[in-house]
């Protein structure tokens, strides 16, 4: 977040600045209307399919990030992600950074993890990639990824996330402006098995997961001014019904418009149910944070909006979350490759990413079926001063 661009230290660090000017030149095709992938979508079908192909890494010699991330929440509500961010500056004569963050809550702990990876190595279906300490691996079939991370004592991982609900991309799954695009692919809905062993405690993480991969096709400080991203899951103790709800939100810079690209999806017992692409994210209430200056939200709502993939039935998510679990204030700028930082930190003055892992109910309607759901959710907010 690139999480979905948004949920990964890398992928945030593409955050345009309101506060600074840019130079004539810094801003390719400044003015143009935003073409989010919704909006190239024809009848209002968002749903796309995904296939095996939209998964393989695209390594552009172009400036892009690219991430692959895979999200946790085990059975017994504790939270963790594991991220491979590969990042090329498309300047001649600097190398691609290749990097790894990870996490985990729960148990007692709460570790953050940002490693400088080397000898990054495709396959040659570009479908798997491995490091000097890290490896994710597609299965033939395309239905699996295989996670290893080998940096003892501090972190070893071993999982493997298998898609039981239909992957999906919006229209093509890319959205476009400046000189680049930005591109989201989902696994919303996994099955997690394996461990995260943090600093020689094993935890196992079986329990549901979600998969992103995203690319930043342009410039990183061009992207946003400001970015949302939301994994949720629940369950109804009466009915027994299960849903999940993903959700990934960016607004444009002012130079693009300050245009809000959304998307999102609803699983319900296992099944995708929906992909919305009006969604909202409202901040119901504040409090300064004299540390970094901004506002984050004491009590937020996220809100899904749209149309079964079935039937089309409206449908309707509000996931009301008072955020208390922070899990850390990430400082941008700190955790980004040297070379990348030099370049974001020209546009962009003090750039914070809140973390929280809460717990969080949600009330679902489809169609006449109303469903309340209680359970957890990973959630973060980025400012940029």
């Amino acid at each position: 977040m690139w999480s979905s661009l948004t949920s990964s230290v890398s992928n945030l660090a593409g955050y345009g600045a309101q506060s600074a000017s840019p130079k004539p030149g810094d801003v390719p095709n400044a003015g143009e209307p935003v073409k989010s992938a919704a909006s190239l979508c024809k009848d209002g079908n968002y749903y796309s399919d995904l296939t095996t192909s939209d998964l393989e890494w695209t390594i552009a010699a172009t400036a892009s990030t690219e991430t692959q991330t895979f999200y946790c929440i085990n059975d017994q509500g504790h939270f963790g992600y594991v991220q491979l961010i590969h990042s090329n500056l498309g300047i001649w004569g600097t190398p691609a950074s290749v990097q790894m963050t990870a996490r985990f809550r729960g148990e007692g702990v709460n570790k953050f993890f940002s490693i400088n990876l080397t000898n990054f190595v495709l396959s040659a279906d570009k479908r798997s990639a491995s490091t000097n300490l890290m490896s994710i691996n597609m299965s033939p079939d395309g239905q699996k990824f295989t996670i290893q991370v080998t940096n003892p004592p501090d972190l070893i991982v071993s999982l493997t996330f298998e898609r039981t609900a239909k992957g999906y991309k919006i229209g093509e799954g890319k959205s476009f402006f400046g000189d680049g695009y930005v591109s989201h692919k989902f696994w919303p809905a996994c099955k997690v098995s394996g461990m995260m062993i943090v600093e020689g405690k094993a935890h196992d993480m079986a329990g549901e997961g979600t998969f992103v991969h995203a690319i930043q096709g342009m410039r990183p400080h061009l992207v946003a001014s400001k970015w949302s991203y939301v994994d949720f899951s629940g369950k109804n103790s009466e009915t027994s019904t299960k849903a999940k709800l993903s959700l990934i939100q960016f607004t444009t810079p002012d130079y693009y418009g300050s245009a809000t690209v959304t998307q999102g999806s609803l699983v319900l017992n296992g099944d995708l149910v929906a992909v919305a692409v009006d969604n909202k994210t409202e901040f119901v209430k504040t409090e300064f944070d004299e540390e970094t200056g901004y506002n984050p939200p004491t009590e937020v709502n996220y809100v899904w909006e749209g149309k079964t993939l079935e039937g089309a039935k409206p449908f309707k998510a509000v996931l009301n979350v008072k955020p208390k679990g922070l899990c850390q204030k990430v400082d941008l700028l700190a955790e980004i490759p040297w070379a990348l930082r030099k370049i974001v930190s020209t546009f962009v003055a003090k750039p914070i990413i809140y973390q929280w892992y809460d717990e969080a109910s949600a009330v679902i309607t489809v169609g006449e079926a109303e469903h309340k759901v209680a359970g957890h959710v990973y959630h973060e907010a980025t400012f940029v001063m």
